[in-house]
């Protein structure tokens, strides 16, 4: 039985937690005293940057929050501290800089990041998964979390949106926690000794640990109460929790997705329909028609695996798997009807568009599902210039969705389609038993500008990609990869050079690097500016700017990171440099 394991609250910011015995919850309230004090950075408090955080400063470990006469208390974790930093203004300057200032907030909302989270929750044994996919141990405290549960790994990703009870209190789930660079700061040491947010990316495909919620119903919440989810919808919840202000967007939210239809396209192949419960939201509105999804959790051990989007209609997506000795497509070929999964994307780079004066798809196997959802566009926008669909499969039972592109194909006003099938005999009409000629079709469509579309196996791409290569189109191929992507967990060592100049150009600010001023973040960060950024791993991608002049030095190899640009948050100077930031 789901219950609750721990309870904690943070009177300051960003500093240790206090474990408490009992809470009595309130509607629309955290827990009393949590988060009420904060220590700005900048001398304001409009927003959750300006405060002294892990994210920014791990060294907030060594300080010890504390009580008196019922006020918080902060002092230097010292055996005969100096004094309370929260009433010794030159006590706090010492540390934190002469613009730092002491905010109180007496709401019992707190000092939070979002204005609609008043309470966290953190399941152990989610934790614990990671942990043994790590091979080490993960303090839960890492965290941050208000309440502390023991359930089944990850199932409070599928409370999103419902009513949980939490012994005598009621609880709504709003959204899934996606964690930053705090998680990866020791909270015993101040070390970073753990890439976190890149681990649970690495591991489970998102960077998300817990859920946040909102007390609807009022009661007290203690150690050993049981948790059950209930019937209860709050969906009003969700659609002011996807709007707030620098809230990740909702197609990273891993989220619960249920089997509405399961197709057997053919011999070993078959088609999943999903139901989204944020498509109502706009969680599918953004899907760009050759891009993908993630599948999480398809096992206890959290396996995940990304399968292009083979088909959208309303609030269903769906996706279409070839079934083979691996752990992911194993999981799918077991799934049943009225069967939940949990759920991220459309996302994935865009390699489709409408301005090409031709398109050329060659496809093999069950490579074929991207070009389902391109066709359709297609269609829908009346592409009047030629498009050439060439696809191979070994044998007719290797055949998926062919109907769907032949009829896709015949609605267009230039359309062709040819179907190689390389072993046998092929009993379908018009198919062609022999390997299509690569090198003719790729300089045929290098010479009327087509936009060249592939997906299939790695030998056959490689194929493709070096017929393209010779034929000078490298800048119109568009190529669809099987993989699921591994994760950078680590960066390399910043390396010994300069001083290098680096200007910030929107903010006007010029200052010399060295490599102990960290990276481009910390960098911009020490000189008071304060930009966008998450992950700090070099993953969500939030802190790219473009570069202007001069080169930078990546510390991983994200191969994700676009040309001209610089991820702040994992790159250093290789010269002198102008930022657009």
């Amino acid at each position: 039985m789901a219950h609750v394991v721990s309870l904690f609250r943070y009177p300051i910011k960003g500093f240790e937690g206090e474990r408490l015995d009992c809470v009595p919850l309130e509607y629309g309230k955290g827990f009393p005293g949590d988060r009420a004090v904060a220590i700005t950075r900048s001398g304001t408090a409009a927003g959750a940057a300006p405060y002294q955080q892990l994210t920014t400063n791990p060294a907030l470990v060594h300080f010890l929050p504390g009580k008196s006469l019922g006020a918080a208390t902060l002092h230097e974790r010292q055996p005969v501290p100096r004094g309370d930093l929260l009433t010794d203004p030159e006590l706090l300057a010492e540390f934190f800089g002469a613009q730092s200032r002491v905010v109180h907030r007496n709401d019992c909302l707190g000092h939070w990041d979002f204005d609609d989270s008043a309470l966290s929750i953190i399941n152990v044994r989610t934790v614990q998964a990671l942990s043994t996919l790590m091979g080490v141990t993960i303090d839960p405290m890492r965290f941050r979390g208000n309440i502390y549960i023991d359930a089944e790994p990850f199932s409070e990703f599928g409370w999103l949106g419902k009513g949980v009870d939490f012994g005598q209190s009621r609880l709504s789930i709003i959204r899934p926690i996606k964690r930053c660079r705090a998680t990866s700061v020791n909270p015993q040491t101040g070390e970073v000794d753990m890439n976190i947010p890149a681990q649970l990316n690495r591991h489970f495909g998102h960077m998300y640990c817990g859920v946040y919620a909102q007390v609807e119903q009022a009661g007290s919440l203690q150690s050993g109460d049981r948790i059950s989810s209930t019937q209860a919808h709050y969906g009003e919840r969700l659609a002011i929790a996807a709007k707030v202000p620098r809230a990740p967007a909702l197609t990273t939210w891993p989220r619960p997705a249920e089997v509405v239809e399961i197709v057997e396209e053919a011999p070993g192949i078959r088609s999943v329909w999903l139901r989204d419960p944020l498509a109502m939201l706009g969680s599918l509105d953004s899907f760009v028609a050759g891009q993908h999804v993630a599948v999480h959790h398809l096992t206890t051990d959290g396996t995940w695996r990304r399968y292009t989007v083979s088909g959208i209609e309303d609030d269903r997506l769906r996706i279409t798997v070839k079934q083979g000795s691996g752990a992911g497509s194993q999981a799918i070929h077991a799934l049943k009807t009225g069967q939940w999964l949990h759920l991220t994307g459309p996302s994935g780079p865009v390699t489709f568009g409408l301005d090409a004066p031709a398109n050329l798809f060659i496809t093999a196997g069950i490579g074929i599902t991207p070009t389902i959802t391109k066709l359709t566009a297609l269609v829908q926008a009346r592409y009047p210039h030629p498009v050439r669909v060439v696809h191979t499969v070994k044998c007719s039972d290797d055949l998926a969705l062919w109907d769907e592109v032949t009829k896709l194909v015949g609605q267009l006003s230039q359309g062709a389609i040819a179907l190689h099938v390389t072993e046998g005999n092929s009993e379908i009409e018009g198919a062609i038993n022999y390997r299509p000629d690569i090198s003719a079709l790729v300089t045929d469509a290098a010479e009327r500008g087509a936009a060249i579309h592939v997906c299939g196996p790695e030998g056959f791409q490689g194929q493709i990609k070096n017929s393209v290569v010779q034929a000078d189109a490298v800048d119109r191929l568009h190529m669809d990869s099987f993989a699921t992507p591994d994760s950078p967990v680590e960066m390399r060592k910043i390396p010994e050079c300069g001083p290098f100049q680096v200007t910030f150009s929107r903010s006007g600010v010029t200052a010399s690097w060295q490599p102990t001023d960290g990276t481009l973040l910390s960098f911009a960060e020490a000189k008071g500016m304060v930009l966008p950024a998450h992950c700090r791993a070099g993953i969500c991608q939030t802190c790219e700017c473009a570069v202007l002049d001069g080169k930078i030095i990546p510390l991983i190899d994200a191969g994700s990171a676009k040309s001209g640009y610089a991820l702040m948050c994992a790159s250093v100077p290789g010269t002198d440099i102008s930022i657009d930031c």
